[in-house]
């Protein structure tokens, strides 16, 4: 048996949102009085889609636990929502973070278990006992922290600006992870220092240089980064750690994964975002939430590459699709003008969610009218959908097998 139903998905106010971007993507009066920062979409415990199904309305989670053979795969490892699916409204960088493998989580999980941490405890770092590996898909213009810097292009950063501490750190580093642990583990009055020359040094350069795309140059981008930080989290130690990060510009369409064990942080712009269903996160700064930088040491990847740059496969039904680091994983991308009218084949698990525009999707019984941060969820056998109407939607699935 093949269902379509609607989801009703809450927002997340964290303070590094927007006030404006969620708002008018779902044609709501703006600026909203809180920050909007994500629109979750999926069965995650802490902020559960809604389901209208049966005739009622239930949490998606809740569904999830009490029928799995109904809301999941056949085939499947787990009783778990396979993906938690997201809007980002990025008004100021995110937290520097990394995410552990499944591994990690499991006995990170066990650990805190066995300490007595209670789950809502803003001191616990693991939530539950996955890895969360993602990839984002920028609908708009962004800038992203991903990974670090080669050390060739390090060396130059800290010549050019007079960054004696860099250039120290560097010295005493053979590897990424080495330079990170460094950085994260210098005294708070080394940091101080550090921080004091790198402001120093990125203001005169903006002074004699005015306001220029921090694209032009590595020093232009260096300095237009550490500015923006600095005036988002004056003060933050983990300006530091942004500094030797690889800065990253994605246009509308470009996607980027980001594995287990890297360091990431997101910058500015909109996107559409897939993961693993886990909020296990630590933290290195931009924030005022618990760091724990020794576990997050621990957990950092020995690579910390830079991102190759993506953008989705044409198929031949008119959609394009992005692959996922799960190959039963995919995300479809469709536009559409009005008119057109496609058909589109699904099987397993999936969340068709609309980003612009007004999109109808039926099946040989139901008929639901889409409009922004909207969605529709399917489950069950083999069958097709259509979509019409005039603008974009953005499908996450978990095939069949």
């Amino acid at each position: 048996m093949a269902e379509l139903f609607s989801l009703d998905n809450p927002i997340q106010n964290y303070a590094w949102g927007s006030y404006e971007t969620l708002a008018l993507m779902r044609g709501a009066p703006a600026p909203t009085e809180q920050p909007e920062a994500e629109l979750w979409v999926g069965a995650h415990p802490a902020a559960p889609s809604v389901a209208h199904v049966d005739g009622g309305t239930y949490t998606l989670d809740a569904l999830v636990a009490e029928q799995p053979n109904r809301f999941l795969n056949a085939q499947r490892t787990n009783d778990v929502f396979p993906f938690l699916f997201k809007i980002l409204a990025i008004e100021s960088p995110l937290s520097i973070q990394v995410h552990p493998t499944d591994e990690q989580a499991q006995a990170g999980f066990a650990d805190e278990n066995a300490r007595g941490i209670p789950l809502n405890d803003p001191a616990r770092n693991y939530k539950d006992t996955f890895s969360k590996p993602e990839t984002v898909i920028a609908l708009s213009e962004m800038r992203i922290l991903t990974g670090v810097r080669k050390f060739s292009e390090l060396s130059a950063i800290a010549e050019h600006f007079k960054l004696r501490w860099l250039a120290g750190a560097l010295d005493a580093s053979k590897t990424p992870k080495q330079l990170l642990t460094a950085i994260i583990r210098m005294s708070p009055q080394a940091s101080a220092t550090a921080l004091e020359q790198t402001l120093a040094a990125a203001r005169s350069w903006a002074q004699k240089n005015g306001a220029v795309d921090g694209r032009e140059s590595l020093a232009a981008g260096v300095a237009e980064l550490v500015n923006l930080i600095d005036s988002k989290y004056p003060g933050d130690r983990g300006l530091l750690v942004a500094l030797v990060m690889n800065l990253v510009y994605l246009a509308p369409g470009e996607s980027v994964y980001t594995p287990d064990g890297q360091v990431h942080a997101y910058i500015s712009g909109t996107a559409i975002e897939l993961m693993n269903p886990s909020d296990n996160v630590m933290r290195a700064g931009l924030t005022p939430k618990h760091l724990d930088e020794e576990e997050l040491i621990k957990i950092l990847g020995e690579r910390q590459d830079a991102p190759v740059i993506q953008r989705p496969t044409p198929t031949s039904d008119g959609t394009a699709e992005y692959s996922m680091w799960d190959k039963r994983l995919s995300i479809t991308h469709l536009v559409l003008e009005q008119g057109q009218e496609i058909e589109l084949p699904l099987s397993g698990v999936a969340i068709a969610l609309c980003t612009a525009g007004t999109m109808v999707v039926r099946d040989d019984d139901k008929t639901f009218t889409l409009g922004g941060t909207q969605a529709v969820m399917y489950t069950g056998e083999s069958a097709t959908l259509s979509l019409s109407g005039q603008g974009q939607l953005y499908i996450a699935c978990q095939r069949a097998s």
